[in-house]
């Protein structure tokens, strides 16, 4: 695992400037202190392994592979841990440094600031992983496997633990959300494949110690089998989020003013999500469900219903009310949005037991399904219809505080208004009525 890109996108400001700054500065005085204290004590070891191991790490750290949260990870472990076992963490620290000067500086051209902080946490990594090594009973030079078991599982699961802090924190900082949040975005979900890297990192070493210097060879495939699991594992989790916002896209054919709520509901419910402490695999469920949660509406009878000006009739309203229940049937159809479709098929069932399709009451709704209810109305609220114009905020937030406990569920309601009160529930800007027409006409020229 490398450490992430520092530099959020010029539009997005750093987070957290003096934190940052302090955090950076740190890291950074931490990497240098530790090449001094440990420089005295080193001696060199055989050229051969020095040059095989830089080959190796280089190899790894061509290909980085994207996180969903920010960032970007190599398969380096494979190599760094074996490394750690057989030249110690002062040599290990120097390939590595070397490594990412010369990849992220002089082929992928990274900005210096950026390649200098890279640097120091690759280097904070390798020394606190190597010392847990040597303080677990294992011994640099040697390995016996059976009794530096104890050693091995400190230094890879130290490995991990400062690498993915270092990570989280540094893009917690800089674009947010927090670093806890991160971690769960791109380590938790994946924490299956890194213990897999410190394995094959363990199978190396053992070869080395066995084989030679060249018995570093035979990984080669291995490795190069196992970073493409790895991206083939992360561009899937990307691709999710891609397919469910190209989902957005259809409703655009059929009514802009869909399309555009969609999108907002989504970033409300993951505020709303995130302030209620859920954990980070199911905020992405809830923002998938906000996304295509009018999914079932696609059809033309229900474009008509929508733009009504007046009571509906009895065979609109069973179609309005149908539509979670069509919506959650093609969201279902993808195998790994099927928790989004139950969010889908219950965003408008109540508290009292009024709602639809199901008249669920309370608990029986899934909580993804209330807070998808409450934004949902809010955003409806505050936005312009095609029969009227857009309540304000406060407005909404006042016919939302009379809906708790009837229409909306108590404690959602309660953690709106409290980012609402704390100035932490910012409006989406949403197209006006005049911006809607235009973008009906637009789409009827198409």
């Amino acid at each position: 695992m490398r450490p992430p890109s520092i530099q959020p996108p010029p539009s997005i400001p750093i987070r957290s400037p003096r934190a940052f700054a302090a955090f950076y500065t740190g890291v950074m005085l931490v990497a240098v202190l530790l090449f001094v204290q440990a420089a005295p004590a080193v001696t060199a070891p055989p050229w051969l392994t020095l040059a095989l191991v830089w080959a190796l790490m280089l190899a790894s750290e061509l290909s980085p592979i994207g996180l969903p949260g920010g960032g970007y990870a190599t398969a380096s472990a494979v190599f760094d841990l074996p490394s750690l076992v057989i030249l110690g963490p002062f040599w290990t620290a120097v390939l590595d440094v070397a490594g990412t000067l010369v990849v992220q500086g002089a082929v992928l051209r990274k900005p210096p600031l950026k390649v200098l902080f890279n640097v120091a946490c690759f280097a904070v990594t390798d020394f606190a992983a190597g010392w847990a090594f040597q303080a677990a009973g294992g011994r640099v030079g040697g390995l016996h496997l059976q009794n530096d078991l104890r050693a091995l599982l400190a230094c890879g699961g130290v490995y991990f633990l400062v690498n993915s802090t270092l990570v989280s924190t540094v893009i917690g900082l800089t674009s947010g959300p927090s670093p806890w949040r991160i971690w769960q975005r791109n380590f938790q979900g994946a924490l299956l494949h890194h213990l897999s890297f410190v394995a094959l990192g363990t199978l190396v070493a053992v070869t080395y110690f066995g084989a030679g210097p060249w018995g570093l060879v035979l990984f080669a495939i291995p490795f190069l089998v196992a970073r493409q699991a790895f991206r083939l594992y992360m561009e899937i989790r990307s691709d999710l989020k891609d397919f469910v916002r190209a989902l957005t896209e259809v409703l655009d054919e059929i009514d802009p003013y869909t399309r555009h709520h969609s999108m907002r509901v989504a970033e409300y419910a993951v505020r709303v999500a995130r302030e209620l402490r859920l954990p980070e695999h199911i905020v992405d469920e809830v923002e998938y469900a906000g996304l295509v949660h009018d999914l079932g509406k696609i059809g033309p009878e229900y474009q008509r219903i929508v733009q009504t000006q007046g009571a509906l009739t009895p065979e609109d309203t069973r179609l309005i009310n149908e539509h979670p229940r069509r919506g959650a049937s093609i969201v279902s159809r993808v195998r790994a949005l099927k928790r989004a479709a139950e969010i889908v098929r219950s965003h408008h069932e109540r508290p009292d037991g009024r709602g639809y399709p199901h008249g669920l009451r309370g608990d029986d709704v899934p909580l993804g399904a209330r807070i998808l209810k409450v934004c949902d109305a809010f955003d409806a609220m505050t936005s312009d219809r095609p029969y009227r114009r857009a309540l304000s905020p406060e407005q909404a937030v006042d016919e939302i505080r009379r809906g708790a406990g009837s229409q909306f569920d108590v404690v959602v309601v309660e953690t709106l208004l409290g980012l609402y009160a704390n100035g932490r529930f910012p409006l989406v800007p949403s197209p006006s009525s005049e911006d809607l027409v235009l973008l009906r006409t637009r789409g009827n020229v198409r």
